[in-house]
């Protein structure tokens, strides 16, 4: 194959058009590719499964990629970093704490907290 002047700018306009359509489609895929995961939450404390010994407790955690947080069907605030923290009384005995998010998608997920309490009033 002969290549003159022209067919070289040809082909190198084409492959540096290519590379760049590329990297913006990689770069979307990226990007995109936490929102197809959908809603996530963490709890970091207490640890599920725990003793509690005062009649109160401090729930922290973290919801990502998520509208809104509802624990036991109450809507709780959240930052902008998605962390979240609420006081909560302890009862003696098993307590179940539910937490419910759904993100602008309208997907869920949904996570419980098991403390068991043992101190008596």
């Amino acid at each position: 194959m002969n290549f003159t002047r022209t067919k070289f700018v040809k082909l190198i306009r084409i492959v540096l058009l290519v590379i760049v359509l590329v990297v913006i489609v990689g770069y979307a895929v990226f990007r995109s590719l936490p929102y197809v995961r959908g809603p996530e939450i963490m709890i970091f404390q207490p640890i599920n499964g725990s003793t509690i010994d005062s009649t109160t407790m401090t729930i922290a955690g973290r919801a990502i990629r998520v509208n809104s947080l509802t624990m036991n069907n109450n809507v709780i605030p959240i930052d902008e970093s998605g962390n979240f923290k609420e006081t909560v009384i302890v009862f003696p005995g098993i307590n179940i704490i539910s937490f419910d998010v759904t993100d602008q998608f309208k997907r869920s997920a949904h996570s419980e907290l098991r403390v068991f309490g043992a101190r008596l009033f």
